[in-house]
């Protein structure tokens, strides 16, 4: 059997220089997130962002030196990192750092969409791996849309029986039994997307997402969803819960996920930060 491909997946950890919160400096926690990654001894091939690396990076004059900020300090840590839009992300300085920082073997394939939205994949050990981007626009944030060339061009990647597929992405796409969430949170079109995963749901390992801020697994038609929590402040995500009332807690929520034959393994992993 071949070693399994490790990937820790990250998410909504809302840098800024200032805090955004009373009692949440997100930039320092941002600093212990990535000290604990650090301290972890076992494998990691790549870290997964999927969305939300700062808190206002999608302002019409954001500069995107926030998000250069963030990404210079966790690539410091050495391993390869790879990225999903979320709605608070500058899209334009995530490309170039993405860019910038991959390594000179890895490929990635960019996905046919609108907007010169940041989609791609790409294939590591024989695994294909798939980020999707769901940012549309101001007037439906911080619900998104897979715009429907993304949609085509991931229908024919799929029509490749040879390929298995992980799938990364910032919004939710099913609902997921929380009030606030599936009113406010999810993709418009999510439904649609399902359906064509669940086609193939014998070569999706799964399906990892961010933006509730809160780890959730479910599995529907064969489809295995999962998000991470994050790093930085916490939703409440019960069936009766109405509003995304944020929670200070200092923990950050991390997956460590294995990729192989076998499928998918999550394991969600937690710091406690130091502010």
């Amino acid at each position: 059997m071949t070693v399994p491909i490790r990937i820790l997946q990250i998410g909504d950890t809302h840098w800024a220089r200032e805090p955004i919160a009373p009692g949440i400096d997100s930039l320092a926690r941002f600093d212990s997130l990535c000290d604990w990654i650090a301290s972890i001894k076992d494998p990691i091939d790549f870290i997964m962002h999927t969305g939300d690396w700062v808190h206002r990076g999608q302002l019409a004059n954001d500069s995107g030196h926030s998000t250069r900020c963030a990404w210079k300090r966790l690539s410091l840590l050495g391993i390869p990192v790879l990225t999903a839009v979320g709605n608070h992300d500058h899209r334009h300085a995530l490309r170039e750092c993405l860019t910038e920082s991959l390594p000179k073997d890895w490929k990635l394939h960019a996905l046919d969409s609108d907007l010169e939205r940041l989609a791609y994949w790409f294939t590591l050990a024989n695994e294909s791996f798939l980020v999707l981007d769901a940012r549309a626009s101001q007037q439906i944030d911080p619900r998104g849309e897979i715009c429907p060339r993304q949609l085509a061009a991931l229908e024919e990647l799929l029509a490749d029986t040879s390929r298995t597929w992980t799938v990364f992405m910032h919004y939710p796409p099913i609902n997921l039994d929380c009030d606030w969430i599936d009113r406010t949170m999810l993709i418009e079109n999510g439904e649609h997307l399902h359906a064509l995963l669940a086609s193939h749901a014998n070569r999706i390992r799964g399906v990892f997402f961010g933006h509730i801020h809160r780890p959730v697994c479910c599995m529907k038609q064969s489809v295995l969803y999962a998000s991470t929590g994050s790093a930085t402040m916490h939703f409440p995500n019960l069936p009766g819960d109405a509003q995304a009332l944020m929670q200070s807690d200092p923990i950050a929520f991390a997956n460590y996920i294995s990729i192989s034959q076998l499928g998918a393994l999550v394991k969600t992993q937690w710091t406690m930060l130091s502010k």
